[in-house]
C-alpha cells in the first residue's frame, strides 16, 4: 500500500509519495494520484438544491465511452487539498495505463504510470519509488477499457447546472474511499475528479487547456534510472 505517514513528508504544500493516497487519483491521491486500492464504489448523489438525479446507467455509459474513445490527452491540472495543500502542473495520459503528473517548481515531483506500477519520482532526492498502480484511484480510468461498475462496488450519478457527476464509493476496509468523476455536460467532457481517503481527506484535481489525439512522445512515461536509487 501507499504509505500513511504523508503529514511527515511535505513538499511546498504538498504530500509528495502520498499525493494519490491522500487525493486521487490518491486519487489521481493524484489525477489525476493514494493516489491509488480505493477500489472505488459509489453512494447515490443526492445533493443540495438543484441537483436532480440522472439515468446512472446512461450517464456511466457516456463516461466510459469517453474513456475508451481516447487516445491520448495533455491538459494543466490543478490539485487542491481539503487540508489547503495545492500545486500545479502538466498531465498527459496514453491509453491504455499510462500517464504523468508532471509537478510545477518548486515541488520538485513527477507521478508515472505503466500498466502494474505507479512510479514516484523525486527529482531533489534522485530516487524513484514505485507502488502497484492497482492501490490509486486512478486505476480506474487507466484500466482497458475502462468500466466504472462492478460487482464490489455501486455506480450512480447525478448533474446539475451542466455539470455530470459520477461517484464510486466504497464504504469499508482499507480501501476505503470515495471517487467522484465530473465532466462538462457539453461538451461531455472530464474536468475534474475528487478522491476522498477513509480519513476523510478530499483532494481535487481540476484539468484545463485539454488537448486530445496528439501523439505523445514514449519517453514521457518512462522514470528517471537514477544510478542505485530505484526503489520498489
Amino acid at each position: 500500500m501507499l504509505p500513511t505517514d504523508c503529514g511527515d513528508r511535505p513538499a511546498s504544500g504538498l504530500n509528495r509519495a502520498c499525493f494519490f493516497h491522500n487525493s486521487f487519483f490518491q486519487a489521481a491521491r493524484g489525477f489525476f494520484a493514494g493516489l491509488f486500492m480505493i477500489t472505488i464504489t459509489a453512494a447515490i448523489l443526492t445533493g443540495g438544491p438543484g441537483v436532480r438525479p440522472a439515468s446512472a446507467a446512461d450517464e456511466v455509459v457516456r463516461a466510459e465511452a469517453w474513456f475508451n474513445s481516447l487516445d491520448t490527452l495533455e491538459a494543466r491540472f490543478t490539485q487542491v487539498a481539503s487540508d489547503g495543500s495545492y500545486a500545479e502542473g502538466k498531465f498527459y495520459l496514453r491509453r491504455p495505463h499510462r500517464s504523468r503528473f508532471e509537478f510545477d517548481d518548486p515541488v520538485p515531483l513527477v507521478l508515472i504510470t505503466s500498466n502494474s506500477w505507479i512510479h514516484v519520482d523525486e527529482k531533489d532526492q534522485q530516487k524513484v519509488t514505485s507502488y502497484p498502480v492497482s492501490e490509486t484511484p486512478i486505476a480506474a480510468m487507466l484500466s482497458d477499457p475502462v468500466r466504472l461498475t462492478g460487482s464490489h462496488f455501486v455506480t450512480s450519478s447525478g448533474s446539475s447546472d451542466g455539470i455530470v457527476q459520477i461517484t464510486l464509493d466504497q464504504p469499508d476496509g482499507e480501501a476505503a474511499g470515495r471517487l467522484v468523476l465530473e465532466f462538462t455536460e457539453k461538451p461531455f467532457e472530464l474536468r475534474r475528479w475528487l478522491v476522498t481517503d477513509a480519513n476523510g481527506i478530499t483532494t481535487s484535481v481540476l484539468l484545463s487547456n485539454i488537448v486530445k489525439g496528439r501523439p505523445l512522445d514514449a519517453t514521457l512515461f518512462v522514470p528517471t534510472d537514477y544510478p542505485d536509487k530505484f526503489d520498489k
